[in-house]
């Protein structure tokens, strides 16, 4: 499934500096799923395709929902452009 959610890392996580700079955004996610291993090992996470960013807590995203391919397309096509 595809979704989109509003990025607000918590004080407890550990960013680098390019994933910083996306606070506020809506991002374009995929997948929802429970981290086998790494800093989020046992939480529900999503990835941004096709970048290296690497999972996302939920907990360090707002406002998560479902939506349809056109409308993911267009809010992952704007942040590659703000990049």
């Amino acid at each position: 499934m595809l979704y989109e959610a509003v990025f607000d890392p918590s004080e407890q996580s550990d960013y680098p500096s390019h994933l910083l700079k996306l606070k506020g955004k809506r991002l374009a996610l995929h997948g929802s799923s429970v981290a086998a291993q790494g800093p989020f090992k046992g939480e529900e996470c999503f990835y941004i395709p096709n970048t290296t960013i690497g999972l996302i807590p939920v907990r360090d995203l707002k406002n998560i929902r479902s939506v349809p391919f056109v409308e993911w397309e267009k809010t992952f096509k704007q942040l590659e452009l703000s990049e």
